[in-house]
This record gives structure tokens, sequence and C-alpha cells, in this order.
């Protein structure tokens, strides 16, 4: 299983309500239900369980709103030059901040979401071509 940060997911308007809420709850001494928790931490909490139940240590990372060039990079698992050219082409938005891009989560995960689709509509041709041709290729 990979790390959380590999994969880092948004909260909806609906969990950072569901957050505040558990977190006064906690803060007071008030125990909680499951269904109180947001569903991205109760997701984190199940893949938390797993690892530990594996014998794995376990690492909790939090991933800001906005992110540097190389938190970036290694979230689309590109080089931080390559990436910088996906800024100044005006792929990816950046602001600068100083000297330093910064760029949003939400941005970078939605190219990263539009470029996977490309990418698996790329190989899902690639696959039909191959059948076409009856080269014994198939996609699992």
């Amino acid at each position: 299983m990979p790390p959380a940060h590999a994969d880092p997911r948004l909260p909806s308007p609906q969990d950072s309500r569901l957050a505040a809420s558990a977190r006064q709850a906690i803060a007071s001494g008030r125990d909680l239900a499951l269904n109180e928790l947001p569903s991205v931490v109760k997701e984190r909490i199940v893949e938390m369980l797993e690892a530990t139940e594996a014998g794995n240590a376990i690492s909790v990372v939090e991933v800001k709103a906005e992110i540097t060039t190389q938190q970036a990079a290694d979230l689309l698992n590109v080089s931080r030059p390559f990436l910088v050219k996906l800024v100044e082409s005006g792929a990816l938005p950046a602001r600068l901040v100083g000297t330093h891009r910064r760029l949003r989560l939400r941005d970078v995960l939605a190219y990263k979401e539009q470029s996977d689709h490309k990418r698996e509509a790329v190989l899902d041709e690639l696959v039909a071509d191959a059948q076409a041709q009856e080269m014994g290729y198939g996609r699992v």
C-alpha cells in the first residue's frame, strides 16, 4: 500500500464541517461515533489500521492546500524542471511568493487526474490496435 502522502485527497466542504465538529467534541472530552468523522479521515484510519495489523509503522503527513514545485513534481512523479515547464507553459497555474512558485494542491490533483485519463485513453487505443492486428496483446 502506498503511503498516505502519495495519494492526497482534498476534504470536501462537508468533510471540513465534520472535522470541525469532531475536533470540538474530542477537545471537550465527548466520545465520537465513526459516522461523525469525515469520510477522508475514516479512509485514512482504515489504512492506518491495516498498516498496524501488518506490523508496519505509520506516519500522518499533512499536505497543505498550497505546495511547492518540488512537492508538486513528486506528486506527479515528474522532475521539478519538467514541472516548472508545465507552469511556464500555462498548463499548471502557480503564483509567485518572492522568487518561489506555489501551486494549489487542487490544481495539481486536477492536472494529475486529467493526465491519467489521457494516458488511459491512449493505452486503450494502443491495445485496441494491437488486438485488431491480432498481436496477442490484451489489457489486464
